[in-house]
C-alpha cells in the first residue's frame, strides 16, 4: 500500500528536548566511524511530527524529554541525512549504538517494545520483502508513466496487506502483553478494515494494554468501523461544492450512491477516475450517482482535478486535508475509499473499485425490477 498517502503530520521543529507531557524517556548514544556532528531525532507522535536536535562528542549523544505512549521515530545524522535508523522511542531509558556508516543496522538496548519489534520483522520478513520487490517495479512504472503496471502493483498492495494482518494476529496471539502487538494492530488495520477484524484481536489483548493509550485508540477504531459497517445507515455528509453551495449526502437519498473518498493529489484516486467515470455513464440511468468527498487543501487544484477527470457528478470539500471531518467519522485513514449505500441510506459495499465496483451496481439495479 506504499503507493497511498496516509496520515497527516504537523512539521514542529524543536531545537530544544521538548516532546510534550507524558512519561520521560532518555536515549544515550553511541556511535562508532564518527567522532562530532550533529544527530537528528523525530517522533511521529499522533499528528506531529515532533524534531530534536543533539550535538554528538566522541560519537556519544544524548536524547531526553517526555513521550505519552511508544511512539514511532527515526535518528539520523545531519552529515548523513540520506541514512536513517527506524525504532519506537518509549518511556525509560534507551541505548543506541551501531556504526554510523550502517545507521539501518543500529541496536537499541533497554526497550522492550524495539525488543518485540526486532521479532515482528524477522517474522514479517517475507512480506517485507515482497513489499520491497512492488515498491521497486512501481517506482520503475511510475518513471515510465506505466497505467497498467502502477495499477497492477496498487491491487497486489492488497494482496501484501493481506498478508501483513495474518502474520500480526499471529503475532498478537503469541505474545498478547507486548505493546509492540497494539501498535501493529494500529500501524495495519487503521485503514481498508472493518470491526470484525480489528475486534478479536483486540479481545486477546492484555488488560494493561486494553487500557494503555495504544489501546483506547484501538477501541475508538473498533468503534468507528462499527458504526460505518457494511449493513448500517450511513452517516450524513454536509460540506461545500466548488461553487460554495452548502451539499448534504442525504439529499441524495433515493439512488444508489458511491461515496467517494479522494484528492486532487493522490496519484491511485487520480488512475481510478477514469473506471469511476465509466461506472458512472453505465448506471446513471438506473438510479446511480457518486458523492465525491475530497482531501483537497487547495480549491484550485481541487476544482482543476474535477475538470481535468471530467468528474461529473456532486463534489463537496472542507478543504482540510486529512484533516476532512469526515476521516475520523468514517475511519478514512487511506485514499482513494468508497463507501457504496442503496436508495434507503443504508450500506452495501465499501472499497469497491473498476470491476468490483460494476459487478455490486450490476447486481443492485438488476434486482430493481424485483423492489429490492
Amino acid at each position: 500500500m506504499n503507493k497511498f498517502i496516509f496520515g497527516f503530520f504537523l512539521f514542529i521543529f524543536f531545537t530544544n528536548h521538548m516532546f510534550g507531557q507524558g512519561h520521560a524517556f532518555t536515549i544515550d548514544g553511541q556511535l562508532e566511524k564518527v567522532k562530532k556532528g550533529t544527530a537528528i531525532l523525530t517522533i511521529y507522535e499522533h499528528d506531529n511530527t515532533i524534531k530534536d536536535s543533539a550535538i554528538v562528542k566522541d560519537g556519544k549523544f544524548q536524547f531526553s524529554g517526555e513521550i505519552t505512549t511508544p511512539t514511532f521515530a527515526t535518528l539520523t545524522l545531519l552529515s548523513r541525512h540520506a541514512d536513517h535508523f527506524e525504532f519506537y522511542v518509549e518511556p525509560g531509558n534507551l541505548e543506541i549504538s551501531g556504526r554510523a556508516d550502517a545507521m539501518d543496522h543500529l541496536i537499541v538496548n533497554g526497550s522492550e517494545v524495539n525488543g518485540d519489534d526486532n521479532l515482528l520483522k524477522e517474522k514479517l520478513k517475507r512480506v517485507s520483502l515482497w513489499e520491497e520487490k512492488n515498491r521497486a517495479v512501481y517506482e520503475q512504472a511510475y518513471k515510465d508513466k506505466n497505467k497498467i503496471i502502477m495499477d497492477s502493483i496498487d491491487a497486489a498492495d492488497f494482496e501484501v496487506l493481506a498478508e501483513k494482518r495474518k502474520v500480526v494476529a499471529g503475532f498478537v496471539k503469541e505474545h498478547p502483553s507486548s505493546m509492540r502487538g497494539a501498535i501493529a494492530i494500529s500501524e495495519n488495520f487503521a485503514y481498508y478494515a472493518e470491526a470484525a477484524e480489528v475486534e478479536p484481536l483486540y479481545n486477546l489483548l492484555d488488560d494493561a494494554i486494553k487500557n494503555s493509550e495504544k489501546g483506547r485508540e484501538i477501541k475508538k477504531m473498533i468503534d468507528v468501523y462499527e458504526t460505518v459497517a457494511i449493513g448500517k445507515t450511513v452517516p450524513d455528509i454536509t460540506q461545500n461544492s466548488p461553487e460554495g453551495k452548502t451539499v448534504s449526502l442525504s439529499s441524495l437519498k433515493g439512488k444508489y450512491i458511491l461515496v467517494d473518498f479522494w484528492a486532487s493529489w493522490c496519484g491511485p484516486c487520480r488512475r481510478e477516475n477514469p473506471n469511476l467515470l465509466a461506472a458512472f455513464k453505465k448506471f446513471k440511468d438506473k438510479d446511480f450517482t457518486v458523492f465525491g468527498v475530497s482531501y483537497d487543501t487547495k480549491k484550485e487544484n481541487w476544482v482543476k482535478a474535477i475538470e481535468s477527470d471530467q468528474l461529473a457528478w456532486y463534489q463537496v470539500s472542507d478543504l482540510k486535508g486529512w484533516k476532512n471531518e469526515t476521516s475520523d467519522r468514517f475511519g478514512v485513514k487511506a485514499i482513494p475509499s468508497n463507501i457504496l449505500i442503496n436508495k434507503e441510506g443504508i450500506i452495501v459495499g465499501k472499497n469497491l473499485f473498476g470491476k468490483k465496483l460494476v459487478s455490486r451496481l450490476e447486481e443492485l439495479t438488476g434486482s430493481m425490477a424485483a423492489g429490492q
